[in-house]
């Protein structure tokens, strides 16, 4: 599958930093992973709680920022109700599969291997190793399988490794930069632009353009801004 490389230069109009608060970072990647994999009460809190870090995310040119603002006033809204929550799940349900991924019955793959590894007996292998080394608990994904790629997952992993840095575990600032190199930054936001085009739930379209803004706004945050510097900048705020 042919790579999408997007321009990352910033709009004038909107912050041109990167999001460096840790806590920050941990709210916005946990969130994300559950409007992946959490339960309907779960999916407004969430999307606040995303929301509130990406209007503070630098902006970049090929996003349309009145765009993301319509789809978060709308996608909010729609998760506040009983209705608009269980239709969000549905529709997740029906792009990803519910045990697993089928090209016949359901709109894209919400696993990793699908978009990048030509091996993906080797991709599960070391994405398990890495989750067993770092003693990280997959969380359920229902019964869909495999369970260990899904973008759900890569994501509140990349939220324990900065839990545990934040907690004084320097080791896992390596860890979070590794995983994020090697994975989400790869397949992250084509992801997000097979999502925006398949999505119909207005909170399903919010949660393309929030992850495609966050995982461009992390390569930068990776490249430039050492681990360490959000946890002092964190402790100083």
């Amino acid at each position: 599958m042919e790579r999408i490389e997007h321009t990352l230069a910033p709009s004038p109009q909107l912050p041109t930093v990167c999001v460096v608060r840790l806590q920050d970072r941990i709210a916005a990647y946990g969130g994300l992973s559950v409007l992946l994999l959490g339960g309907p009460d779960d999916l407004a809190g969430a999307a606040s709680r995303v929301r509130s870090v990406i209007r503070n995310c630098r902006s970049f040119d090929y996003l349309d920022e009145t765009d993301i603002a319509d789809a978060e006033a709308l996608g909010i809204t729609a998760l506040r109700s009983d209705r608009g929550a269980g239709a969000f799940v549905d529709e997740r349900v029906w792009l990803f599969g519910e045990d697993a991924f089928d090209p016949f019955l359901n709109g894209m793959s919400p696993t990793e291997s699908t978009y990048l590894a030509s091996d993906r007996d080797a991709l599960r292998r070391a994405l398990e190793s890495t989750y067993a080394m770092t003693d990280y608990r997959v969380p359920a994904c229902g019964s869909f399988s495999p369970c260990c790629g899904h973008m759900g997952v890569e994501l509140d992993f990349m939220r324990y490794c900065l839990e545990r840095f934040e907690a004084g575990e320097e080791q896992f600032a390596e860890v979070a930069r590794t995983f994020f190199g090697e994975h989400l930054r790869e397949w992250g936001v084509l992801f997000a632009v097979v999502l925006r085009d398949k999505a119909r739930h207005p909170a399903m379209r919010y949660l393309s353009y929030a992850l495609d803004k966050f995982i461009a706004s992390e390569s930068v945050t990776f490249r430039h801004s050492p681990p360490s510097l959000c946890v002092q900048r964190a402790m100083l705020d």
